[in-house]
């Protein structure tokens, strides 16, 4: 780009000289010859006013040659030929017209020639012939054009100096954006900021482009994490399903052939599969919903109830038992039941997990919020940021924490909710979500 910018310029510069110098050249050389012959003319016509009475008195003047330096003269009779002075012995054809009153100019190669008429009053007495050699006319025309010509090269190369600085300018933030480009296509979606170009001021049309560059950039990465963050997550979230499915198909291998307990045992496997079915379903919309999507209502005791349903159709050891409370049946929030099913069944997977004794789901009326505390009777060992980071924690000599609540937080916020921890001991986890009828998302309570 800049040698093309350079070239254009150069092209436009030489354009420019050859149109306008050109010109300016011939005029000067022709000014010159003007002025030589415009000088030589008033001297002879000083020169033709000075002898005038002596030849109208019928003698010879004397001294008239040169009319000034290097400007040799003649005088010639009304029959052209010479009287006095140097030049050739009759006066030429081309100026015979200085005989009738005229004056005549004349180049005859190496010189310029003017004929002046002498005139005695109005009466023509004879002819004054000067000339002048025409090198001076054009030493003063080669200087002339050796100065536009050097004016001319300084114009060129101050063309092409600004033209390589603008070139720089206009090229270097592109040259950015092309190195972005491909770091883009090579999965670094790191862009720098525009700035302005060289010294001078910023190029507005290729900041803007560097701007929706950066707009992109940010876009993708944050698609990209999220994917990322999806496949973690959901290859985390599939675990229980899984799980059951497995024991479930387990307990049907393990029963004869045809048996009702085996029949039971597929039954359940097929109750298994569609729930694995579903949260695939789930996680993927939940993964592609687009930001400030519209959220549905959600009868959250109903909720509640059905995913402990599932839990325990998964099974549940005989001493972690699941209960669950209400405050108000008829508790509604605004939010997306696929994202709310997903929450609690992190929440109550962890409780079951990781803690200990009875796990309890009570749904609770928190102004403008409808809460959901998950309860259980253990001891929690972790601070709130380090339970929620995305990476296996710990509680006490149970790893495992991590990934399934950072999934169930990101799910929260992008439902205008919260999920805290509000009790280390016993382990109470809330879920805040924006009631249906609170007019706003202060899910502070």
């Amino acid at each position: 780009m800049q040698a093309r910018i350079i070239r254009f310029a150069m092209v436009v510069s030489l354009v420019a000289i050859a149109v306008f110098g050109l010109p300016l050249a011939v005029g000067a050389a022709r000014y010159y010859v003007v002025d030589e012959q415009s000088g030589l003319e008033d001297d002879a016509q000083v020169a033709a006013d000075g002898i005038a009475p002596v030849l109208a008195a019928g003698r010879i003047p004397g001294n008239v040659s040169p009319v000034s330096a290097d400007s040799p003269a003649g005088v010639y009779g009304l029959d052209g030929r010479k009287i006095t002075g140097d030049g050739p012995p009759r006066l030429a054809p081309v100026l015979s017209a200085a005989l009738t009153g005229r004056v005549v100019r004349a180049s005859t190669g190496d010189e310029y020639v003017v004929a002046v008429p002498v005139l005695d009053g109005d009466r023509r007495v004879g002819v004054l012939r000067a000339s002048h050699a025409e090198g001076q006319a054009q030493d003063r025309t080669v200087v002339t054009w050796a100065v536009m010509l050097v004016l001319g090269l300084a114009a060129v190369v101050g063309s092409r100096l600004v033209a390589r600085r603008l070139a720089v300018r206009l090229s270097a933030p592109l040259e950015v954006l092309a190195a972005d480009a491909a770091r883009l296509g090579e999965g670094d979606f790191t862009v720098s900021a525009p700035s302005p170009a060289g010294r001078g001021e910023p190029v507005p049309e290729i900041d803007a482009v560097h701007r929706s560059l950066a707009v992109t950039a940010t876009r993708l990465d944050e698609l990209l994490t999220r994917e990322r963050a999806f496949s973690a997550e959901a290859s985390h979230q599939l675990r229980t399903p899984l799980a059951g499915l497995r024991l479930r198909l387990e307990e049907a291998a393990s029963l004869p052939a045809g048996s009702p307990s085996a029949a039971a045992a597929l039954d359940g496997a097929l109750e298994a599969a569609d729930r694995l079915d579903r949260t695939v379903e789930e996680l993927l919309r939940l993964a592609r919903e687009p930001a400030g999507a519209r959220r549905e209502e959600v009868a959250v005791p109903a909720l509640v109830d059905r995913v402990v349903a599932e839990v325990r159709a998964d099974g549940v050891p005989p001493d972690r038992p699941i209960a669950t409370r209400a405050d108000d049946g008829d508790l509604h929030a605004r939010a997306s039941a696929a994202a709310v099913r997903q929450i609690l069944a992190v929440l109550v997977e962890n409780a079951l997990r990781h803690g200990s004794g009875q796990v309890t789901l009570t749904v609770r009326d928190a102004g403008p919020a409808v809460a959901v505390d998950v309860a259980d009777e253990g001891t929690l060992t972790l601070d709130e940021t380090t339970l929620f980071t995305n990476h296996p924690g710990d509680r006490g000599d149970r790893p495992g924490h991590g990934i399934g609540l950072a999934l169930a937080r990101r799910l929260a916020e992008a439902q205008g909710g919260r999920l805290r921890l509000r009790s280390p001991a016993p382990t109470t986890v809330t879920l805040l979500l924006p009631a249906a009828d609170g007019g706003g998302d202060d899910t502070g309570a």
